[in-house]
């Protein structure tokens, strides 16, 4: 459960939060939403596939992720000393901020008070300081609202880009067949990736008009990820 509330200089002055990565702190996940625009950066160390999600915000229920893991809530990327990757997808760094809206349809910056990362006054910890003590932006505030300015204006785009592809009929269901810690082996579904053939296939306007509107560039960075699910599962071999 979340519990967003509008954030303010006044109410959460002293309010601070843990900008570390630990299970303890919610990121025993197994993948988080990957943005077309981060494609590039995250095709090098994450798989990137697309998932059917009911309500998923390309309204058509396909939503595309980065996975960290193999199993439900598994996150082979955490480790004891934090995350061990050079990069970290928006939709993870943003937490525990969202964006709400004004009642003039203006965005608000929200923080959700139920997150593990909240550190109050009264719990005697280090975190990130939201504001300065006079009420001022703190550095790490001002780089979560170029963020989440940044999220969202990629976030509009992502319908358009899960539109073209299933236009042209471009994502096919796949699976991926693991040996879960336990030693069982079991298989990864519910998945799905860029159809290769069907894309080469596609008549010359067609790739031009995916190039020029931006997708050509996030399509072949999915495809390129895949090779990252041979890393996964080393990883889940070492522990």
């Amino acid at each position: 459960m979340t519990r967003p509330t509008l954030l303010d200089n006044v109410t959460h002055r002293h309010l601070r939060v843990h900008a570390e990565r630990s299970a303890a702190l919610g990121d025993a996940r197994q993948s988080a939403l990957a943005l077309p625009a981060e494609f590039r950066q995250l095709q090098a160390h994450f798989p990137i596939v697309f998932q059917l999600v009911e309500g998923a915000a390309a309204g058509t229920g396909f939503q595309p992720v980065a996975l960290f893991g193999l199993e439900e809530g598994q996150n082979l990327f955490l480790t004891d000393t934090g995350w061990d990757a050079p990069v970290v997808p928006m939709a993870l760094q943003r937490d525990p901020f969202m964006i709400g809206r004004a009642p003039d349809d203006s965005l608000q910056l929200h923080i959700d008070m139920d997150s593990p990362r909240i550190v109050r006054p009264e719990d005697g910890e280090v975190g990130a300081a939201i504001f300065m003590p006079h009420g001022g932006f703190s550095d790490y505030l001002d780089h979560v609202v170029q963020l989440m300015e940044h999220l969202h204006a990629q976030a509009q785009h992502l319908p358009v880009f899960i539109e073209a592809l299933t236009r042209h009929q471009l994502l096919e269901p796949f699976v991926i067949d693991i040996e879960s810690t336990s030693g069982e082996p079991g298989r990864l579904s519910g998945l799905f990736t860029i159809h290769e053939e069907r894309l080469a296939a596609l008549p010359g306007d067609a790739l031009e008009a995916l190039a020029r509107e931006g997708h050509l560039l996030p399509i072949y960075m999915q495809i390129a990820s895949l090779q990252q699910l041979q890393d996964l599962v080393e990883r889940q071999s070492k522990l």
